[in-house]
């Protein structure tokens, strides 16, 4: 199965046309768009969100990623094999987390180049051939790439982010945290969030974090909106609240 992760969103012409690429190329491959309303330009946050939904992967899967503000520029265009599952896609700390929790990684620079690409469609013209080719094992130009050359920046971010990662059409908001590290209690714009293990267990309109889906610290209200309660967006710092703080 190919799937389909990016920050294109559903308006405008460029989740449609990234897709009928690999429709054309593997007619006969299943494909799923897992998410096109990844963090926005924010390859960082989108990095520990990427690395959560592996849990989505069997062997053999091909993921195309295209989270890629820096297209056009002097990143490189990479193939990064974890555990079975092939990932193409920008080399700017979108697979960083994936290599990291990995078992059997490797990473490849792509070198196969279409006659004519788009300086600013990578995943169009360049990414999504790749995925094609990989998902219907037709050969293409790489080499590998050795540690040393990965994209630097991203080689010191955490190995978990505390953060919120991504927001969700409910207002729920996804940290980088793994939830079983989580303690009680957690702080958001100085405001204490306790945990529960779903929504029913707290009352209307009260915030809380849990383990969500895909193994993350998660923070809601339930029937309620924490982004809008909490004042949260992507990027704002979540903290384990201390006990003994009696500055909150």
């Amino acid at each position: 199965m190919i799937f389909i992760f990016s920050d294109f969103g559903i308006n405008g012409p460029y989740s449609g046309t990234m897709r009928s690429v690999v429709m054309r190329m593997a007619p006969k491959v299943p494909m799923c768009d897992l998410m096109v309303d990844a963090p926005d330009r924010n390859p960082k946050a989108a990095s520990y969100l990427l690395a959560a939904l592996c849990c989505e992967f069997k062997p053999g899967d091909v993921v195309l990623a295209v989270v890629d503000p820096g297209v056009g520029s002097a990143r490189k265009g990479v193939v990064v094999q974890s555990d079975g599952v092939s990932f193409v896609g920008p080399d700017n700390g979108l697979f960083e987390i994936i290599m990291r929790r990995g078992k059997d990684v490797s990473m490849r620079t792509i070198d196969w180049m279409p006659d004519d690409p788009s300086a600013s469609f990578h995943g169009r013209d360049i990414f999504a051939p790749v995925a094609a080719m990989i998902a219907t094992n037709t050969s293409f130009e790489t080499h590998p790439m050795a540690a040393k050359d990965r994209n630097i920046t991203a080689q010191g971010w955490p190995d978990e982010l505390a953060e919120v990662i991504y927001v969700d059409a409910y207002g729920n908001l996804m940290t980088g945290l793994l939830a079983q590290k989580m303690s009680d209690q957690l702080v958001l714009n100085n405001q204490v969030v306790s945990g529960a293990r779903t929504f029913s267990d707290v009352n209307l309109g009260e915030g809380f974090h849990y383990r969500n889906s895909i193994g993350l610290c998660e923070i809601a209200v339930n029937c309620g909106r924490a982004d809008q309660q909490f004042d949260a967006v992507i990027g704002t710092a979540v903290a384990k609240h201390r006990l003994d703080d009696n500055n909150l």
